[in-house]
């Protein structure tokens, strides 16, 4: 299993990204990707753990949940 991380910056709520998380469990094609998050402390980036078998479902895990923030409303990149 390949192990990665992404960090999300402080600015976006914990709340947004759990809801994120959960719509990102229910896509099909990624299924074969868990993930994890980190305890968050206040004014510090939140962290979300990916594992899969292949590196390249992990970066479009990563994609998906930029996407499905971004669609939220929030900016990744300030």
């Amino acid at each position: 299993m390949i192990k990665d991380d992404m960090a999300i910056h402080a600015g976006v709520p914990e709340k947004a990204i759990k809801a994120a998380l959960k719509q990102f469990d229910l896509e099909a094609d990624l299924s074969g990707v868990t993930w994890d998050l980190a305890r968050s402390r206040p004014g510090r980036p939140t962290k979300v753990y990916f594992e899969a078998e292949e590196m390249s479902q992990i970066q479009d895990a990563k994609k998906k949940l930029e996407q499905l923030l971004n669609d939220g409303g929030f900016d990744l990149y300030p």
